[in-house]
């Protein structure tokens, strides 16, 4: 009886991809039946970290992929010291786990791209700073076309760990099943098994749910797009059947390894009558997407469905303070609103429905992209056992704001309405409009300008700063409010409407854990501040032909 073959795989934020693995396994038993694969998550070498140090003890391969939590390492590289597997591949992960790479004579030694390889890097790409992590993906993969073409053994584990990354890269059942079975053959022993070479995908490029193929530019996805719309009857894209074009940017390896969250994504913004752009990045060349494809696609908002900085993506940047500037002018020059909306990939759904989105998925998401300039993020879904699912609600929120952004973005200037809210706290002593070392009446001045140029309604509003200033600050007694006392309004003073808000409405709308905290700062419903809405501008300047929208609060 032959001896069993144990591999083991631990992954971090790769988690979802434990199914894809699965069928790579029961592929390379048909020809190894002894063959093992043992897969982990990282959380399990912290809960489960006896049986993890087990299976890394009977191991012939060790394989890792994203593990960036540093109390992970701590566990993880001692057992794996400890142990000395045969092989080891770690991918994309710490550096003290990189270094962990041991393929026969080769082994991975560096905390970076080395100075010669980034500069090799930085040609590829015309010497941008920007698309060094970019320039490097190139250089791996003539690096990987080459090394197969020269001769000497000393070159061997070397070749066999470009060619196992190739495999790696380029996701598939099939490639994935070959990377195995490259390792079973060079390193354990059964040098008659026959192993493909990998099959390539293109590193960015476009995948709608509805085609069985990838599309590497930008011209074989439209000339597909335009057959399936001729097909379907619909009109092309020239003549305007749908509300705008929507880009959405989504994780290349997620798409390769099966996950649907993508396809949700896109089937929504369909459905709420949008052209949708579906690219695939590895997340590295974000920024190469925006300025080579979209900048000449003339689309109406780009959603990431990533998270993480928009230059260098999860890889980061090569130069400190990069990332925003170039980020900010990219999108600047788009001119188009950005949105990102994700799933969460390492919680799972019903931890984010109990707590919230957790610290570091909260900065690596949300916080990172607000700095390039994103708005309005949704939480589209989450883990779910091994696989990324998404929340009908949340898909469905993502594609109503898409629809209105897309809608607001072609609705004229004049036609849509503002509000500009300004700082009054604590309220009733005299920091209404008030900020440090700023002027708020004289900007707000000189943005109502701007808006007016812009071709915005903003009615008449006072030119001097004071003034504009009183006519803020002023206010109606909540007395006269509350017996509806117009007779008391300063004369001239347009009509005001006051939203009726009863107790019942507000226990409606509003949580139970939200009622709490507002109870607790404020006091019991109404409150004493404003109870009936907003008070209207009470400066007996204004007149009627005065816009209330410039000049009240």
């Amino acid at each position: 009886m032959a001896r069993t073959i144990n591999y083991v795989m631990l992954l971090g934020l790769q988690r979802y991809s434990q199914s894809f693995f699965a069928q790579a396994e029961a592929e390379v038993r048909k020809e190894l039946p002894n063959f093992r694969l043992r897969i982990f998550e990282d959380a399990d070498v912290q809960t489960r970290t006896t049986e993890v140090d087990a299976a890394i003890a009977e191991a012939d391969a060790v394989i890792t992929s994203l593990i960036t939590l540093a109390e992970t390492a701590e566990l993880l590289v001692p057992m794996v010291e400890r142990h000395q597997p045969q092989v080891v591949l770690s991918y994309e992960g710490l550096p003290e786990m990189m270094r962990l790479t041991k393929l026969g004579g080769y082994g991975f030694k560096g905390s970076g791209m080395p100075k010669p390889v980034q500069n090799v890097a930085r040609l590829l790409v015309g010497g941008r700073e920007e698309d060094a992590f970019y320039g490097y993906v190139k250089l791996q993969k003539i690096t990987g076309k080459l090394i197969n073409f020269l001769p000497g053994k000393r070159l061997n584990d070397f070749r066999n760990w470009t060619n196992l990354s190739s495999y790696w890269n380029h996701r598939s059942v099939a490639n994935a099943a070959n990377m195995f079975k490259l390792m079973l053959r060079e390193y354990g022993g059964h040098k008659k098994l026959h192993v493909d070479p990998p099959v390539e995908m293109p590193t960015m490029g476009f995948a709608h749910p509805n085609s069985p193929k990838l599309f590497a530019r930008p011209d074989e996805y439209e000339k597909w797009e335009k057959q399936q719309a001729k097909a379907a009857g619909k009109v092309s894209k020239n003549g305007k059947s749908y509300l705008g074009t929507v880009a959405v940017l989504s994780f290349r390896s997620h798409i390769l390894s099966g996950t649907t969250y993508h396809n949700d994504v896109v089937r929504a913004l369909e459905a709420a009558n949008l052209r949708v752009l579906p690219i695939f990045v590895m997340g590295i060349e974000s920024h190469v997407v925006v300025r080579e494809w979209l900048s000449h696609m003339a689309v109406d908002l780009v959603i990431n469905t990533m998270g993480f900085p928009l230059v260098g993506g999860p890889a980061g940047s090569t130069k400190a303070g990069l990332t925003t500037n170039v980020a900010r002018d990219l999108l600047g020059k788009l001119d188009v609103p950005y949105i990102v909306a994700q799933p969460l990939f390492v919680q799972d759904v019903e931890h984010w429905r109990e707590n919230g989105v957790g610290p570091l998925q909260s900065t690596i998401l949300y916080s990172l992209p607000e700095m390039d300039g994103a708005v309005a993020p949704v939480v589209l879904g989450g883990m779910q056992g091994g696989d990324i699912v998404t929340v009908p609600d949340r898909i469905k929120r993502l594609a109503s704001i898409a629809e209105h952004f897309v809608t607001l973005r072609r609705t004229p200037n004049q036609a849509k309405k503002l509000a500009i809210v300004v700082y009054d706290y604590p309220p009733g002593q005299g920091n209404t409009a008030t900020a440090a070392l700023l002027d708020v009446p004289a900007s707000l001045i000189a943005l109502l300008d701007k808006l007016k140029a812009a071709g915005y309604n903003v009615g008449e509003y006072p030119r001097d700063p004071a003034t504009l200033a009183r006519c803020i600050s002023g206010s109606i007694k909540a007395e006269a409010l509350e017996t509806q006392n117009l007779a008391s309004l300063p004369p001239g003073h347009p009509p005001i409407n006051l939203p009726n808000v009863d107790r019942n409405a507000f226990y409606t709308w509003v949580r139970p854990g939200d009622q709490e905290r507002i109870t607790d700062r404020w006091g019991a419903f109404p409150g004493d501040i404003a109870p009936l809405g907003a008070i209207g501008c009470g400066w007996a300047g204004c007149n009627s032909a005065m816009s209330t929208s410039a000049c009240s609060r």
